[in-house]
C-alpha cells in the first residue's frame, strides 16, 4: 500500500496544487503598510487668544409673565469680549483631542430705562460683565490639505466655573448722567458653577516647521445652562460667544 504523503496522487487530489502568490493580496498589504506609515502622530502645547462677540439667550422663570421677558430682552444687547488660554492637544491620524484652561470674559449691556414709578425723571443703564474659568475636553477631526496645512473640526464640552459677575450702573436724571457705580453683590443671587458649555469650530492649522504651528479657528460656544440656579421669580440667561480663536502651538 502506497504511504500517504504530500507528493502522492491521493494527497495531490485532496490538497490540490500549491497556492500561487496573488497580486491583489500583495497590493492590499502594500496599501495597508503605506497607510500605517502615513499616520500622523503629533502633540503640543499652545497659547490662545480669542476675541469674541458675546450675547445671551434670555429665559424667564415660572413666576414671570412672557411680556416682561420680552421687555427685558428688548433692552439687552451683546458686547465684545475675549478669552485667553493655555491648551494641550494630541493627534493620532485623523482624530485627536484638546484640553487645557481658558479664562473667558463675556456679558451684555442693558439700555437706559426708567426707574421708580411711571413718570419719574430718573433712569439708569447697566453693563454686566461675567468671568469664567473653562476646562475643555474637545474632540478634533483632522484632514491634511498639504504637507503643512491641515483643516481641523472641533466638537466638545467644557466645565465653566463662575469667578465673578460685575454690574456697573449709570444713573441719569432727565437724560443727563449723574454717576456710575459698581453695584454690590446681590445676596439673593446664586450663580451656577460649573456650567456645561458646548464648543464647536472649524479652522486651519499651518505648520511652519517641526517645532511650531499657527492655528486660526472660528468657534461657537454656548452655555447649556442659565447663569443663575434659582430663576423662578426672575429672568435667567444662557451666555454664548462667536469667536475667532488664534493659537500659537509648540509641537513636541
Amino acid at each position: 500500500m502506497q504511504p500517504f504523503s504530500r507528493t502522492s496522487p491521493l494527497a495531490s487530489r485532496l490538497i490540490g496544487p500549491h497556492p500561487r502568490p496573488r497580486p491583489l493580496l500583495f497590493c492590499l498589504l502594500f496599501l495597508l503598510g503605506a497607510g500605517l506609515s502615513a499616520q500622523v502622530y503629533e502633540a503640543g502645547f499652545g497659547v490662545e487668544l480669542s476675541p469674541h462677540f458675546g450675547n445671551r439667550r434670555i429665559t424667564g422663570g415660572q413666576g414671570l409673565i412672557f411680556t416682561e421677558v420680552e421687555r427685558q430682552d428688548s433692552l439687552e444687547s451683546g458686547v465684545p469680549g475675549y478669552s485667553v488660554g493655555l491648551v494641550y492637544d494630541s493627534r493620532a491620524g485623523k482624530i485627536g483631542f484638546t484640553t487645557g484652561l481658558r479664562y473667558i470674559r463675556t456679558g451684555y449691556d442693558v439700555s437706559e430705562q426708567r426707574s421708580g414709578r411711571p413718570g419719574s425723571p430718573r433712569s439708569f443703564s447697566q453693563e454686566v460683565r461675567a468671568s469664567y474659568l473653562s476646562l475643555p475636553i474637545d474632540l478634533n477631526f483632522w484632514q491634511d490639505v498639504t504637507e503643512k496645512d491641515r483643516v481641523m473640526f472641533t466638537f466638545g464640552l467644557a466645565a465653566s466655573v463662575h469667578l465673578n459677575t460685575r454690574v456697573r450702573q449709570t444713573d441719569f436724571l432727565d437724560g443727563m448722567a449723574l454717576e456710575t457705580t459698581d453695584l454690590p453683590d446681590d445676596p439673593d443671587t446664586d450663580y451656577r458653577s460649573p456650567i456645561v458649555t458646548l464648543n464647536t469650530g472649524l479652522g486651519l492649522d499651518h505648520k511652519f516647521n517641526d517645532d511650531w504651528s499657527l492655528r486660526f479657528q472660528p468657534v461657537f460656544s454656548f452655555f447649556l445652562q442659565g447663569n443663575i440656579t434659582d430663576a423662578t421669580e426672575r429672568t435667567n440667561r444662557n451666555y454664548y460667544q462667536l469667536a475667532g480663536r488664534l493659537t500659537v502651538r509648540r509641537i513636541l
